[in-house]
């Protein structure tokens, strides 16, 4: 049987946080409570339901940072086809973009990623080409830092995940294995 002492030093050696603890039950235990099924729960499925509910928790929060950092990284690579179609139209060192419906699109959505653009303007000489494709460079340059930070908390997520999975199982055992001990003393032996 788990003791309130071996929780308590779970959380505080950070396997669990008070703040997922707190947070479950707050969400869970109103509805567990007032539920017949719950209050013929054992210990060990009640055990079983909060850490179900904490990987759960983790695992949609890992979701959704892997989603935003897809967008992000797709945001980075529409950036870098940009560079790649100015550079394939340059002719002397100048962009016309008059009639390329491509590289107009490019520009346009460059534009809604936060790429510094002068509105309508078609063609660039030597200068402006270099100065748009710096600022191309820096907002992904932003976007990598971004992704890198995010990525860093993908991992945190991850290894979360993986240290309340452990908890988990240290929890269970303790309770299967008194199940077993007493089964075998019912038994006799």
């Amino acid at each position: 049987m788990i003791s309130y002492r071996t929780l308590e030093e779970n959380i505080m050696s950070g396997l669990i946080t008070s703040t997922d603890v707190n947070e479950l039950i707050n969400n869970n235990v109103d509805s567990l409570i007032n539920t017949n099924e719950t209050k013929e729960m054992s210990l060990e499925s009640m055990t079983l339901l909060v850490n179900i509910e904490i990987l759960k928790n983790l695992e949609n929060k890992i979701k959704k940072e892997f989603s935003e950092l897809k967008e992000r990284q797709d945001r980075v690579s529409e950036l870098h086809k940009l560079i790649k179609e100015i550079n394939s139209v340059t002719t002397d060192n100048q962009i016309d973009c008059t009639g390329n419906t491509k590289l107009t699109n490019l520009l346009a959505k460059a534009q809604e990623y936060g790429v510094e653009i002068q509105e309508g303007k078609l063609k660039f000489n030597k200068e402006e080409r270099e100065r748009l494709i710096d600022n191309i460079r820096l907002t992904v340059d932003d976007f990598n830092v971004l992704n890198d930070m995010q990525l860093q908390t993908v991992t945190r997520l991850t290894t979360e995940r993986y240290e309340s999975y452990q908890l988990a199982r240290s929890i269970m055992k303790p309770l299967h294995e008194d199940k077993i001990n007493k089964a075998r003393a019912a038994r006799g032996g």
